[in-house]
C-alpha cells in the first residue's frame, strides 16, 4: 500500500509511514494487542519516487534513476537577520554620504573622519563577506561569487541573499552503477551533509539510499544518527516529525510528534512502544515521563 500523506510505498501492516511518520488507517494495524510496530518498509529498488509528495510511479528500467524533485526547499525561512543588517548598513552609508565638507572646521578633522570611515567600511565589508558566504552555503549556493559581491556591495548583498530561497541538492545516481553502489554513494553524501549540520538534506539522501537498497544498514544507521542530532526546529515542516534521542542508559527513543509538540508525542524503543517510566536524555540532562507510549511530562 501507499502512505496516505507522502505517497511512498509501505508494508500492508504498517501503523506509521517510515518516511514521513504519518499514522495510517486503523484497518492496517497489525494483529497484536501488546505493541505497535514502527519499522522501515521494504520497497522495490526501482520503484522509487524522490519527490516526497506524490504516489510512486512505475519505473521503466534502470535508466529511470534520475528523479524529479522540487528545486527549492519550501520550508526554508528567509534570513531576516541578513536583511536587517543590510538595510542598516545601507542607511548608515546614506547618512555618511550626506555629511559634507562643511560639517568640519578644518582639514584635519575631515581627514580623521575619512580615516575612520575607511577603516569602518573595510571591517563592514569583511563581516559582510563572512555572513553572506555563510548564508549562501546554507542555501547550497556558490559562495565565491557571493563573497565578491558582498565585498564590493555589502548592503545589497546582505539584503538579496537574505531574500533568496534555499536550493535543494539534487539526489542523483549513476546509471552505470548498480542500485547497491548508488545507495552507498548517496549514503556517503548523507554522512557528509550530517557532518556539515545540513540535517534536512542529509535525511533526503539517507532516505534515497534506503529506497535504492533496503539492506543498506549504514544508511539506516545514518538516518537514526541524523534524528539523534537534529533539533526539533530544524526538521521538515510536516504534520508529524520524527526525531531520536539517546538516553543515559543507552536506549534510543524514537519520538513522533505533531506540530513540534513534545507533550503527547509517541515514543518507541526498538520498534516497540516505549514502556511507562522516566527516561533521561544523554546530552541535555532533561527527563521525559512516558505513559501509555506517549510523553506525559518533561523535566528540565
Amino acid at each position: 500500500m501507499y502512505c496516505k500523506t507522502c505517497g511512498n510505498q509501505i508494508d500492508l501492516d504498517s501503523v506509521f509511514c517510515s518516511f514521513c511518520g504519518t499514522k495510517q488507517s486503523e484497518i492496517n494495524k497489525p494483529n497484536s494487542t501488546n505493541f505497535e510496530r514502527f519499522e522501515y518498509t521494504e520497497t522495490k529498488p526501482l520503484n522509487v519516487n524522490l519527490s516526497f509528495g506524490r504516489p510512486n510511479q512505475q519505473m521503466s528500467g534502470k535508466e529511470e534513476k534520475i528523479y524529479k524533485q522540487s528545486k527549492h526547499d519550501t520550508d526554508y525561512k528567509k534570513d531576516t537577520d541578513s536583511i536587517f543588517l543590510g538595510v542598516l548598513i545601507l542607511l548608515i552609508s546614506i547618512g555618511i554620504a550626506f555629511v559634507g565638507n562643511s560639517q568640519f572646521d578644518n582639514s584635519d578633522s575631515l581627514n580623521q573622519f575619512r580615516s575612520f570611515t575607511y577603516i569602518g567600511s573595510l571591517i563592514i565589508r569583511i563581516l559582510a563577506v563572512v555572513l553572506v558566504t555563510k548564508v549562501a552555503n546554507r542555501q547550497n549556493r556558490e559562495t565565491f561569487g557571493w563573497g565578491v559581491f558582498a565585498f564590493f556591495l555589502p548592503s545589497l548583498a546582505l539584503i538579496i541573499i537574505g531574500l533568496q530561497k534555499k536550493i535543494f541538492l539534487k539526489v542523483e545516481v549513476d546509471e552505470s552503477k548498480s542500485n547497491e553502489e548508488n545507495s552507498q554513494l548517496l549514503c556517503e553524501k548523507s554522512i557528509y551533509l550530517l557532518n556539515d549540520k545540513k540535517y534536512n538534506e542529509s535525511i533526503r539522501f539517507a532516505e534515497a539510499a534506503i529506497k535504492l537498497d533496503t539492506n543498506n544498514k549504514l544508511a539506516k544507521d545514518t538516518l537514526t544518527n541524523i534524528r539523534l542530532e537534529i533539533p526539533f526546529d530544524q526538521i521538515f515542516n510536516r504534520t508529524e516529525q520524527i526525531v531520536c534521542r539517546k538516553t543515559k542508559d543507552d536506549k534510543i527513543l524514537t519520538i513522533i510528534s505533531k506540530n513540534y509538540q513534545t507533550i503527547g508525542a509517541k515514543v518507541f524503543i526498538e520498534d516497540k512502544v516505549a514502556p511507562d517510566g522516566e527516561y533521561e536524555y544523554l546530552k541535555d540532562n532533561r527527563k521525559v515521563i512516558v505513559k501509555d507510549g506517549k510523553i506525559e511530562n518533561v523535566i528540565s
